[in-house]
């Protein structure tokens, strides 16, 4: 009994060795093919850009092609859904941001994916802030005038969303100022931000990429940007700390995540390869351009990011009865 023990005991042991040997030896082999990364976005928004600017340089440390696959479609759930069915071994990876592991599920009554079970975090990337911009016919210039005559005049301005982050965004931004806005809604950017050239709404919080050129060019008024600092790219635009605001940090961040389940060993590898591309000088001017800050870091660190978003923005969606809906 003990000697039959003895060669079961060695047997087990050889077959763990074994098993330990071919899980090294997978990791060391990886990648051995294209890896995808697919954006739930059109193409040409600023989760593209970092996408295309990054993989890059990402495909240099890991001598493989990394392929930006747009998957747009139903606030980014289409593109979403297929990484999270995606087999879990390192070749297919999400571009994703605040609308995809946080707003969608305050959004909809139901996902086809779970952003907490089926994906792992590998890394943030970049951040990118919103400008609060005014419409050119509303009779302020700066940040205090506006607060003052939206109090004076309640219920005569509006603010535009372009999508349930930028309603949240724009909610948050009416507390912190203390002002009453008419909220409407709109399919996109684009829309939104014409209606605001026009004179048909208000006000707007949206990403530096898509507003920016509008203020340069002497079209909107930028009242601030939603970050606790002023950004290389617009010097002239007040940080929301230094027009009296506080507790108003927003950005259109994006960070990549694997199908759950992902072996650690590529998790580790895929970190280490776009940690180092974020550090990269052509990379980091590429994207400062746009008004975009790399970030970089751990996987540990991203996936504390990611459930304090899930906090504030749960805590500011029942605060202003952010009810889901059927999709």
């Amino acid at each position: 009994m003990k000697q039959s023990f003895c060669k079961w005991t060695m047997a087990a042991g050889v077959a763990l060795s074994a098993l330990v040997a071919a899980t090294g030896a997978s990791a060391q082999a990886y990648p051995s093919k294209a890896v995808h990364l697919v954006v739930p976005f059109p193409p040409g928004g600023v989760a593209d850009l970092v996408a295309r600017t990054v993989g890059q340089k990402v495909s240099e440390g890991l001598k493989q092609p990394v392929i930006i696959d747009n998957r747009p479609g139903a606030s980014a759930i289409i593109g979403t859904d297929y990484v999270a069915r995606a087999p879990a071994d390192g070749y297919t990876l999400l571009l994703a941001n605040l609308p995809v592991l946080s707003i969608n599920a305050l959004q909809y009554t139901e996902l086809p994916y779970s952003a907490g079970k089926d994906f792992a975090p590998v890394i943030m990337l970049a951040d990118q802030p919103y400008i609060i911009a005014l419409s050119p016919t509303v009779p302020a210039r700066n940040m205090q005038e506006f607060i003052a005559l939206a109090r004076k005049k309640q219920d005569a301005f509006s603010f535009g969303s372009a999508s349930s982050s930028t309603f949240l965004a724009g909610e948050l931004f009416k507390q912190r100022a203390n002002v009453k806005l008419t909220h409407v809604p709109y399919k996109g950017s684009a829309p939104a931000i014409n209606d605001l050239l026009g004179g048909h709404i208000s006000l707007i919080l949206d990403p530096v990429i898509t507003l920016l050129p509008h203020v340069k060019a002497g079209k909107l008024t930028a009242l601030a940007v939603t970050s606790s600092k002023r950004i290389d790219i617009a010097p002239d635009i007040p940080s929301y700390a230094e027009v009296g605001l506080k507790d108003m940090d927003i950005t259109s961040w994006q960070g990549v995540m694997a199908p759950a389940k992902t072996p650690q060993a590529v998790i580790d590898r895929l970190n280490a390869e776009f940690d180092h591309a974020l550090k990269s000088p052509e990379v980091i001017a590429r994207l400062k351009e746009q008004g975009v800050t790399p970030v970089g870091g751990s996987a540990a660190s991203f996936e504390k990011f990611i459930q304090e978003e899930n906090k504030r923005w749960s805590a500011l969606a029942k605060q202003v009865d952010f009810k889901p809906e059927p999709r």
